[in-house]
């Protein structure tokens, strides 16, 4: 539930009718002299208008019940059918606790529906959120808790990352819209009710929120409104992004108005905007100069009144428009409501003039002092006063008394006090002396727009340090080179030295060159940012700066430093930019030209400078550039071309290789994931090995296991244990249940049937944690417990098994946790402990959308394609599985019970990377494949890889599954036999057997052997050894109310593979043999771990040496 905060109300206002215009209040005579032109120009001030946005709706489903209100992608409703089916929804949502201060939040595509579902908080009384379903759903997730929000409404495309957000969620489509009821939905909200909530960028690091009233909404709707001449025919078009405040605006108004509202399909308004506009015969649109920049407006015949807003206005874009539309030029910060100063006479000689207050008042002071008031023409802060400012930040009182003021001394001289609230802008502004008119003239601050999306800079560069921490010191900034669109650019120091700006501007100088490490750091500091903001937040290059250059007062010399790298030459911002590629690869083939032509006119660069592996981004590309490039493609004769292309395939060179399979590619893609069918006698035989009911399973039942899942649930069991003395025990329960109950992976069974075993997913599993209590110390007992619970668990019960201890000698707990790692990987166990860390924390957890089963189906029908079966067979064709011995004649002695482990470890020496586009992960195969061909005398070696098993190609979000998506997959290395060959002849092949493998990794040698190795035995199971690349500790601290729960693994058994390892430990990297000394003996070891560790060594630092010349000591 919100708070309301309360706004100035007067007395003797009265209520002011929709229909009428809005009212006027005089002013005072008595004022200041040289403000008497402000007061002039000021001389009406608004009532608020005392109305609720529903009440307005229904006078116009009254009047004309049969006027078109919704004419979207997916249909069509008139104000009677919207009425109708926006009412029967509020009931429901009334049944469900939606009522007035309660905020909803709307998940949708561009569709009717989203019109239904706002229509029906409104009606329960509450208050509106709209979400764009291509944002992160941790951002969601944050701001869904930031807001207090109750609920998510979504439509069945989205349902499932609803569910990821919050636990209260309700779909909203023809299917899932109740009857009608006969009762009276009575009234819970007044015009000063929660209306709706807006996000926006914050500088600490995450967005900050507010709530907009009913009376601010409908006030400044009819003011603003009334200029831009809306009426009842009008048909106005909703284009933004619904992560975009104008488009709360966009979905309002109309209705305010009794007009209709027109909504594209997301493909329309990215695809082909100009036939949209014409499919829908919109005659009013709102739109940044940006978008309207795509439009032809001579092509526009219906179109007669065009506002452009959230960016400025060129010189160009009045001279375009002007002579075929009405056209405005709009401003307001969201959190002083909709449009409210508003140029309705625009001309080439003012672009940026943004004209003249509607129904707010504007106030013009010192940037440093808002206490002090500017005469008419000096340039300051906007500040805005009326019933149209918002309540204040969610939770922030700091920054609601930065922006949300009290009234400033001087209002007093002018009577304005109670004339609604004050919001400080950042905005720097000045009044035109000849008419009061308003000119914009910049930020003030950190805030920027890009593209018409308001953000702060200061949260990308809290998200930045992250990744670049001290003393590395963060810039972001907004840059125009000549003849380009603005480009976000984070700029970056390796220490925080500092030195004065002597000069207007940074010379070239101050950037540095940057190595590869930078580069590294950059493009994974970039990704990790994808990750968690909106694309448009997102840096598209990065500049190593030699320091930073400081104003006198001490602040960093911002201005300089954009200048500087504005003023780039296209070759020095090439030499200096983290992310451009040389231009040097030219186009190979007639489609590669194409796409480049396409790349230059979208980008506004030459093409010159483009190079066929350059990234689309890195060059400065934003969404709306790969707006323009499907325009371009339709202009060129190239139809095929979708603007969403160029997200998965950001190079001329990859572009170019899909459009030339373009209609293959689509087909693979659109395929539908089809559920993995097992025979219905099969099943019948599981269920009563398992002794569980069908209904008893999730979808889609049974699944096959994979080999690594098979064989991992044949060993004995893990444990992992957990220090939660003083934890309180029904707080814990709760917590691990709503874990439990998110992951369906942990509440996985095995059966084993014949020679194989298969897995169940159970709907509901035991979510109590039984007590045992000791006469000893819990973790002693735990040791104790452990040990007798090992055995494999393939009965049917759940091997996900809770057990808390608790000492009565010393009041200590531990809890047990019973598992395999046929349930679990590396990024399992993160997951799962963040997840029981919030579940303790906040008491709820959020459904997933990618649950483990999704990835079973998907891998079981990839595996059995045609596709894989031949790449595998081409790979391995001719080939033979190495079987080198590891062990001497001393192994073979060996009691059975008295098998111990072999585990050697030796540090790699070099401080140096592998070469450009070479993986440590590939230098470490290559090395290992070239100390095996000397042990062997092979230079056809196939070994076996352990692998994650998240590139499963075709599913989305994968990286987020939690279950044991790991494989044991054939690697397959030839050793060149050619006398010049080199070090890097090797590595190159490395990682390009990777590449090559990395769409198919997932298939495991008991299945490839029958189908794709003929010529190898046929009971060749397991691979002779296994080359792993170790991840970092598996499970985070795991902190309950301040305190890190200490944990320890328990394990029972031993070994069976040899295993040749890759350990990265915090300050170096180390190469390691470990395995069972039945199968490996001490001294092979020590002798092999030692060649791989100098091998690679010398990888690193020589990699033009031939490979004859890699010696060991």
């Amino acid at each position: 539930m919100f708070e309301p905060r309360p706004l100035t109300s007067d007395s003797d206002k009265v209520a002011a009718d929709v229909s009428t215009t809005v009212t006027e209040i005089p002013l005072e005579d008595t004022l200041p002299q040289r403000f008497v032109p402000q007061n002039t120009w000021m001389k009406a001030t608004p009532h608020p208008v005392e109305r609720t946005v529903g009440e307005v709706f229904q006078s116009h489903v009254l009047e004309r019940p049969d006027a078109l209100a919704v004419c979207a992608c997916d249909g069509t409703y008139t104000y009677r059918e919207l009425d109708k089916l926006s009412t029967a929804m509020a009931h429901e949502l009334r049944r469900q606790g939606v009522t007035a201060e309660v905020l909803v939040a709307l998940l949708f595509e561009k569709s009717k529906f989203i019109v239904v579902a706002m229509h029906a908080v409104l009606k329960a009384g509450g208050a509106i959120m709209f979400w764009d379903p291509s944002l992160p759903v941790d951002r969601l997730r944050g701001i869904f808790a930031e807001s207090g929000a109750q609920m998510v409404l979504s439509s069945s495309t989205t349902a499932g990352m609803a569910a990821q957000i919050s636990s209260h969620t309700i779909i909203v489509d023809e299917e899932h819209i109740p009857a009608p009821s006969s009762e009276a939905l009575v009234t819970t909200h007044r015009p000063n009710s929660a209306l709706y909530s807006v996000f926006t960028s914050g500088s600490t690091g995450k967005p900050k929120g507010f709530i907009m009233e009913h009376r601010a909404l409908v006030t400044c709707a009819l003011a603003c409104g009334q200029q831009l001449g809306i009426t009842k025919e009008s048909r106005t078009l909703q284009f933004s992004s619904n992560s975009f405040d104008l488009a709360t605006f966009e979905h309002l108004i109309p209705f305010v108005f009794g007009a209709c509202i027109c909504i594209p399909s997301e493909e329309e308004r990215k695809g082909d905007l100009t036939r949209a506009l014409d499919k829908y015969q919109v005659s009013l649109a709102m739109m940044t100069p940006s978008v309207s920049r795509l439009l032809e407006p001579q092509h526009l015949p219906l179109l007669r009144t065009v506002m452009l807003c959230g960016e400025p206005v060129s010189v160009d874009d009045v001279r375009r428009w002007s002579a075929h539309v009405h056209l405005h030029n709009g401003y307001s910060p969201a959190e002083a409501g909709c449009i409210n100063i508003l140029n309705s006479a625009m001309t080439e000689a003012h672009p940026n003039n943004i004209g003249f207050s509607t129904g707010v008042i504007p106030w013009v002071v010192d940037p440093d002092n808002h206490d002090r008031l500017l005469p008419v023409g000096e340039v300051g802060e906007l500040i805005i006063q009326g019933h149209a400012v918002g309540r204040g930040y969610f939770g922030s009182p700091e920054r609601n008394k930065a922006s949300f003021i009290d009234a400033p001394a001087w209002v007093g001289d002018f009577g304005r006090e109670s004339y609604g609230s004050f919001y400080k802008t950042g905005d720097l502004v000045r009044y035109e002396p000849s008419d009061g008119s308003m000119q914009f003239l910049g930020r003030k601050d950190t805030q920027v727009k890009l593209h018409g999306q308001r953000l702060e800079l200061g949260e990308v560069e809290d998200q930045l340090r992250r990744h670049f921490a001290p003393p590395h010191a963060v810039i972001v900034d907004l840059v125009t080179p000549k003849n380009r669109e603005p480009n976000l650019i984070a700029f970056v120091s390796r220490s925080q030295d500092m030195t004065v700006a002597a000069n207007d501007a940074l010379q070239e100088d101050h950037f540095l060159v940057p190595d590869e490490q930078f580069v590294i750091a950059a493009r994974e500091a970039q990704a990790a940012l994808r990750a968690v903001l909106p694309s448009y937040m997102v840096p598209s290059e990065f500049f190593l700066l030699s320091h930073l250059v400081m104003l006198p007062s001490g602040k960093t010399d911002r201005r300089s430093i954009r200048t500087a790298a504005a003023d780039l030459a296209p070759t020095a911002r090439r030499k200096y930019s983290s992310m451009l590629e040389s231009a040097q690869d030219r186009p190979a083939t007639d489609l590669e030209e194409l796409v480049l032509a396409l790349w230059a006119t979208s980008l506004n660069m030459p093409a010159a400078e483009i190079g066929v592996r350059d990234n689309f981004f890195n060059l400065g590309g934003s969404s709306l550039d790969a707006l323009r490039l499907a325009a371009s493609a339709r202009k060129m004769g190239y139809s095929d071309l979708p603007s969403g292309v160029v997200f998965k395939y950001p190079t001329v060179r990859s572009m170019a290789g899909v459009l030339e399979g373009t209609n293959q590619q689509r087909s693979i893609a659109s395929q539908p994931a089809e559920s993995v069918q097992l025979e219905p006698s099969l099943v019948a035989q599981l269920l009563s090995k398992a002794r569980i009911q069908t209904d008893e399973l999730e979808h889609p039942g049974f699944l096959p296991m994979t080999a690594f899942q098979r064989k991992s649930a044949g060993l004995k069991c893990m444990h992992i244990v957990l220090d939660i003395s003083g934890v309180d025990h029904s707080r814990l329960q709760a917590a691990w249940g709503l874990v439990q109950e998110r992951h369906i992976s942990l509440r996985s069974v095995y059966i084993p049937h014949l020679d194989h075993v298969y897995q169940g997913f159970l709907r509901r599993a035991n979510l109590m944690i039984p007590i045992q209590e000791c006469d000893q110390p819990a973790q002693d007992f735990a040791t104790a417990f452990c040990d007798k619970d090992a055995e494999p668990v393939l009965d049917g019960r759940p091997w996900w098994q809770l057990t808390r201890i608790n000492s009565t000698q010393d009041g200590s707990s531990a809890l047990i946790i019973r598992t395999t790692h046929a349930q679990f990987d590396a990024m399992t166990l993160g997951v799962i402990f963040n997840d029981f860390m919030a579940a303790m924390e906040n008491g709820q957890l959020s459904a997933r959308e990618r649950q483990f089963s999704d990835y079973m189906t998907r891998r079981v029908q990839h595996n059995s394609s045609q596709a894989t079966v031949e790449f595998w067979s081409k790979f391995l064709q001719g080939s033979q599985m190495s079987q080198p011995v590891f062990t001497d004649a001393s192994a073979a002695s060996l009691p059975d019970d008295h098998i111990g482990m072999v585990y050697v470890m030796r540090p790699i020496q070099s401080v140096s990377t592998p070469p450009t586009g070479i993986t440590m992960a590939s230098a470490f195969r290559a090395a290992w494949a070239f100390v095996l061909a000397n042990y062997t005398g092979q230079h056809d070696l196939v070994f076996g890889e352990f692998i994650e098993g998240r590139t499963l190609p075709l599913l989305e979000d994968v990286e987020n599954i939690t279950g044991c998506t790991a494989a044991e997959t054939p690697m397959r290395i030839l050793i060149p036999q050619h006398a010049g060959a080199t070090v890097q002849d090797l590595l190159s092949h490395s990682q390009e057997q990777y590449i090559a493998r990395l769409p198919y990794e997932t298939s495991e040698l008991p299945d490839l052997v029958p189908l794709c190795a003929p010529l190898w035995p046929k009971q060749t199971s397991q691979f002779s050894h296994l080359l792993v690349v170790e991840n970092t500790s598996a499970i985070p601290p795991v902190t309950v109310d301040g305190r890190v729960l200490e944990h320890r693994w328990a394990f029972h058994g031993r070994l069976e593979d040899v295993q040749i390892q890759l350990v990265p430990m915090k300050d170096s990297l180390h190469v390691a043999i470990l395995g069972p000394e039945i199968r490996l003996t001490n001294g092979i070891a020590d002798m092999l771990v030692g060649r791989l560790a100098s091998t690679l060594n010398q990888f690193i630092e020589k990699p033009d040496a031939l490979l004859a010349e890699i010696q060991w000591e």
